[in-house]
């Protein structure tokens, strides 16, 4: 797969400063091809499209957390105080915002420690909390951990990106061609996913993309593969839910390992002909 030029990357984050063109147009190749982004056109736009919605096209380094209505902050961050009396006093405070609302979570210490603003969102998929700037860190080789404005470096911000993605073990989803799970493992839910949708739209419109994505298993074919996997003897499938995650990738891939089948992509004929099921 031939990597991204600056010219198709214009078109596709026609905001972004050039800047980061060059550098995403200079670094696209060998990063994807590392990171197993460039094995299937799928992976590709969907980290695309993620990142296109994420930093708003390349345009955004930090979250930026400047609520100015309590409607606003409530839909978003309404969980977290008591009542929309209380959330106003965040309005246009984006550090105090920061550091009580990601508190004591995602590795952060209690507001007082500064880590929610510290490990705010950051980058091209917006890393989130002093746990994921660690991840991250450790899988490009970076001390994001006690440097996290490097993940918005141009130098490093594509890198960061993709080492994200493989911390969140994201291609066997793209596989499946379930773009809602990929949304869900970067955002911790759905937030914005219309967005992130007419992004990946966008995405297959500028690269022209014409094929039809691989399409997720329904319910009772995912319920099938766990029931599978776990009569094979592999117990860490976990429960027969239908919802294949984490668990069920792991289990797959130990099961092809065991049966010398390549690990990627996880699911594929040969793997569902090894388990004795139908196509």
């Amino acid at each position: 797969m031939e990597p991204l030029s600056a010219e198709t990357l214009r078109r596709l984050f026609p905001q972004a400063p050039e800047v980061r063109i060059a550098s995403f147009a200079a670094q696209n190749g060998s990063l994807f091809a590392r990171f197993g982004l460039d094995a299937a056109p799928v992976r590709r736009a969907f980290f695309l499209a993620q990142v296109a919605h994420e930093c708003g096209g390349l345009t955004i380094e930090r979250e930026r957390l400047t609520y100015t209505t309590d409607t606003r902050l409530m839909q978003v961050f309404g969980t977290y105080f008591r009542d929309v009396a209380e959330a106003h006093g965040f309005l246009r405070r984006p550090e105090a915002l920061a550091n009580r609302v990601y508190a004591g979570r995602m590795g952060n210490g209690p507001d007082e420690s500064g880590d929610g603003w510290r490990y705010r969102g950051g980058g091209y998929i917006q890393i989130t909390g002093r746990d994921g700037y660690r991840q991250v860190g450790a899988r490009a080789g970076l001390d994001l951990e006690a440097e996290p404005d490097l993940a918005c470096d141009t130098r490093h911000a594509l890198l960061c990106a993709c080492a994200f993605w493989q911390w969140k073990d994201l291609n066997p989803y793209c596989d499946l061609g379930d773009f809602d799970k990929v949304t869900f493992y970067i955002n911790g839910g759905y937030n914005g996913l219309d967005d992130r949708r007419a992004k990946l739209g966008r995405v297959r419109a500028v690269l022209g993309l014409d094929e039809p994505f691989p399409a997720p298993p329904s319910q009772a074919e995912a319920e099938a593969l766990q029931a599978a996997l776990a009569a094979a003897g592999h117990a860490e499938v976990g429960s027969i839910d239908g919802d294949i995650g984490p668990n069920t990738v792991a289990a797959t891939r130990n099961f092809r390992a065991a049966r010398g089948l390549p690990a990627d992509p996880v699911f594929d004929q040969p793997l569902w002909a090894a388990l004795n099921l139908a196509a």
